[in-house]
């Protein structure tokens, strides 16, 4: 099994995990990727991240039987010669964190519990999708691929610097034989709202986000040929969060990206938090990604720079 064309799917027994092994299983179907099922126990030292092998006994037999059991589920997908297990004993998400690593995506379902279990899980799921390596895809409990809409949707904060994550919405739409829908949401901080957009020709702004967004597409499609796709720009005033997870109830999948940061990796802001708890279909949250387009544009220019100063010679 290369680990690199493998899938994790994090296993806690929870109704979520059975979403999380179907969406996982679909996506493995793209590429004969392979299914990687992780189930990460607390014990002592909490900061340890060891081999089942070295787990107690006692603490081995109900992480184990859980992982039997997602094996059996996930084996109907895709085949029990392309599922492999891992029992890893510390803290869940530096486990899961930690286990991305030799992994491309990793996979969770979402429980959607109430009072302190709801806030137990969706730390888990907001941490390990703000923190991981790769690409993290938070699955609904209730998701279903039975009917899919045909609709993948993307939602840009940053409208001059999209373009890559744009591109890794593109593929996923020509995957899924979907449209894709490119959405800003934007709103001025509330006390201010009204106030400035008096002053404004609100058609005027929203034409220019257009305008930028139109661009980073043109260089999306530049990195991720996808010539079939349809593309539809969508530029919304209101509160982010609540636009962007009304429009994911005729999704099949949200892509955002995580916030720029001091750290690599960057972090996951209070819209994607939201997003995680509150979208219909799954959402696939990104690190930012590198605008390697800009160096390619460079490189471009210069090529053609130095065709024409051959020419003059």
């Amino acid at each position: 099994m290369a680990e690199k064309n493998r899938i994790l799917v994090g296993i806690d027994g929870g109704e979520g995990g059975r979403a999380a092994i179907a969406y996982a299983a679909a996506e493995a179907g793209l590429d004969d990727a392979d299914l990687w099922l992780v189930h990460v126990t607390m014990a002592e030292p909490a900061d340890a991240v060891r081999l089942y092998a070295h787990l107690p006994e006692q603490m081995c037999r109900p992480g184990t039987k859980l992982l039997q059991r997602a094996a059996e589920e996930a084996a109907e997908f895709v085949g029990a010669g392309r599922v492999s297990v891992s029992l890893v004993e510390g803290r869940v998400v530096p486990g899961l964190v930690h286990a991305a690593a030799t992994a491309r995506l990793v996979v969770l379902g979402d429980d959607r519990r109430r009072g302190v279990e709801r806030i137990v899980t969706g730390t888990i799921t907001h941490r390990v999708a703000g923190h991981a390596p790769v690409p993290v895809v938070v699955v609904p409990t209730a998701w279903s691929a039975d009917e899919p809409v045909g609709r993948v949707l993307v939602a840009v904060k940053d409208c001059g610097r999209a373009a890559g994550l744009i591109a890794r919405a593109l593929s996923h739409a020509s995957d899924r034989d979907a449209e894709l829908v490119v959405l800003h949401a934007w709103q001025l901080d509330t006390v201010y709202d009204d106030m400035t957009l008096s002053h404004l020709d609100r058609s005027d702004w929203e034409n220019a986000t257009r305008r930028a967004l139109e661009d980073e597409l043109d260089r999306a499609r530049r990195r991720a040929p996808c010539p079939d796709v349809e593309v539809r720009i969508e530029v919304r005033h209101g509160q982010p969060a609540r636009v962007i997870a009304d429009r994911t109830r005729n999704a099949d999948l949200l892509v955002i990206g995580r916030r720029r940061h001091v750290l690599p990796t960057g972090r996951l802001g209070s819209t994607g938090r939201a997003l995680l708890r509150e979208s219909r279909c799954p959402v696939e949250v990104h690190a930012p990604i590198p605008d390697v387009l800009a160096t390619d544009d460079l490189v471009l220019e210069q090529a053609g720079r130095a065709t024409l100063e051959m020419t003059d010679d």
